[in-house]
């Protein structure tokens, strides 16, 4: 019996970073008796997915990745995919039927809710959301935020409890790991570190040195905003909204985020935070699940703030908002002519003269 590693998620804590490791060293995990199964990225998202039941994706596509793992030679396998934490109970129970054969670990990495907040907000706007920072802020900091999309948005994903209670249901308790995302200004290794203790992997066999930076700043994030505002006025296609995520905001406004300011948790939801930390860390201790780091590092730590930051981006001034909205406008237009999108398109039309 082989060991199946399924890392969860959650979102907005490292996960592409390690999982960018994680395919850059796929012959590294080979020998290592290690397996990292799918042909690439976008098979296991469709595994995932099938899984789940989502976007019409068969199941197929995650027995596919199952019966790699069955014909795997190895000591092990490991997948990565933070759509595995938004999984309902059925598609949980399915997952670990279907690896029946082999034992399985479940790893959730987590960081605390000061820095997931922000991050989650910027992140929903890449995917098409529209709320304020200040609504997403009301929302989520509700007595009951579940009843509001906002904060049943943040929510579904940020509760550890919750998403480990329900793996935990159909796995043993032992086999149930969380790395704590290590505290704002450790060291870079850090959260690669407790990673890989916790899939039991040799950390110096990696380059972890690559940096994936696909979050925004705070004025790109709000250009976002309005971008996918007007999205949804023209009921723009899937595609268009995968080219404005992938491209617009991964590619392009990303590249701005060290010239913009840093969005934080505004200083009135401080106390909050710390309060709803320390009773997160206290439902853990009781759930008893291994952890890697410190459950402490899950209570917030407001240390001042360096650079120029923002707890309010609709707040931001026009020129600045201005300034992000044509360098996303150039870096789209750059993009279309790299793919050659104007090419046997009014081949005689000439530019009009100044």
């Amino acid at each position: 019996m082989s060991t199946v590693t399924l890392h969860i998620g959650a979102f907005k804590t490292g996960t592409s970073f390690i999982q960018t490791v994680l395919m850059n060293s796929r012959s590294t995990l080979a020998e290592l008796g290690v397996l990292w199964p799918g042909q690439d990225w976008g098979s296991i998202v469709q595994g995932v997915q099938g899984l789940r039941g989502r976007q019409k994706t068969p199941i197929d596509r995650w027995l596919q990745l199952v019966d790699e793992i069955d014909a795997w030679e190895g000591e092990s396998a490991l997948l990565s995919m933070e759509y595995l934490s938004l999984a309902k109970p059925d598609a949980i129970a399915a997952a670990i039927d279907s690896l029946s054969n082999h034992q399985v670990k479940i790893i959730l990495t987590m960081r605390d809710i000061g820095r997931a907040i922000p991050a989650q907000w910027q992140e929903s706007m890449q995917n098409g959301q529209t709320w304020s920072y200040l609504e997403y802020l009301s929302a989520v900091t509700d007595r009951r935020p579940r009843r509001l999309p906002a904060g049943q948005h943040f929510w579904l994903k940020q509760d550890p409890v919750k998403i480990l209670r329900a793996w935990g249901q159909h796995v043993p308790a032992e086999n149930l790991l969380l790395v704590t995302v290590p505290p704002q200004g450790s060291p870079s290794s850090s959260l690669w570190e407790r990673f890989c203790s916790a899939a039991g992997l040799p950390p110096e066999r990696f380059d972890a040195t690559i940096r994936v930076n696909e979050s925004l700043g705070a004025d790109s994030a709000e250009v976002m905003r309005y971008v996918m505002t007007r999205a949804a006025e023209v009921d723009a296609d899937v595609d268009t909204r995968k080219a404005m995520k992938k491209i617009l905001a991964k590619q392009i406004l990303s590249a701005r985020k060290s010239a913009e300011p840093t969005l934080l948790l505004p200083s009135e939801h401080h106390a909050w935070a710390v309060k709803r930390g320390k009773r997160m860390v206290s439902q853990l201790n009781d759930l008893g699940p291994s952890v890697i780091g410190d459950l402490d590092d899950l209570v917030p730590r407001f240390p001042p703030p360096s650079g120029k930051p923002t707890a309010n981006p609709s707040a931001a001034p026009v020129d600045e908002l201005l300034a992000a909205a044509a360098f996303g406008l150039v870096g789209m237009s750059e993009e279309v002519a790299r793919l050659g999108g104007l090419k046997g398109r009014n081949r005689k039309r000439r530019l009009d003269p100044d």
